[in-house]
């Protein structure tokens, strides 16, 4: 038997009787001699359910006037971002690329004597290498127009 068991019994009472009554064969859910009055113990309010509590608070109005600046400030922050990502392909670059030494050789500005898909740049310690971007070739040495690779 729990110490807090014996503590509310009479220490007289058997440790395998009623709580109750004290005597031994039945518990207190069983007595006869006497019952508990629960409701007197610790009033009514501790057997009745407890009503819900729904924590609803009157809601404020919205300000549509921040809702429409927020949203304008996200489209405009995702048209920026969609502007900064390069989704073309390699082929819409190799046009554009095309297109472009096209209207430098036009222009004159261009180097006329690489070969169409070819461009020069400067490395960092000062040396010319050059790229192809269709083949996503670099080399060092100035590549040779088609026609006399041929011959």
């Amino acid at each position: 038997m729990d110490r807090h068991h014996k503590l509310r019994r009479d220490p007289n009472w058997s440790p395998h009787g009623c709580n109750l009554c004290g005597k031994e064969g039945h518990q207190a859910a069983q007595c006869t001699t006497g019952t508990v009055d629960w409701i007197d113990r610790f009033g009514l309010d501790h057997f009745l359910p407890k009503k819900p509590y729904f924590d609803i608070k009157p809601r404020e109005k919205p300000d549509y006037g921040k809702v429409e600046e927020a949203a304008r400030l996200y489209a405009e922050a995702k048209e920026l971002a969609t502007k900064n990502v390069d989704t073309k392909g390699a082929s819409e670059k190799f046009k554009e690329e095309l297109e472009r030494q096209e209207q430098l050789k036009q222009s004159g500005e261009g180097e006329s004597d690489l070969p169409v898909g070819w461009k020069a740049y400067t490395a960092p310690n000062g040396k010319k290498y050059y790229h192809n971007l269709a083949t996503n070739k670099t080399q060092w040495k100035k590549p040779e127009p088609e026609g006399t690779a041929q011959a």
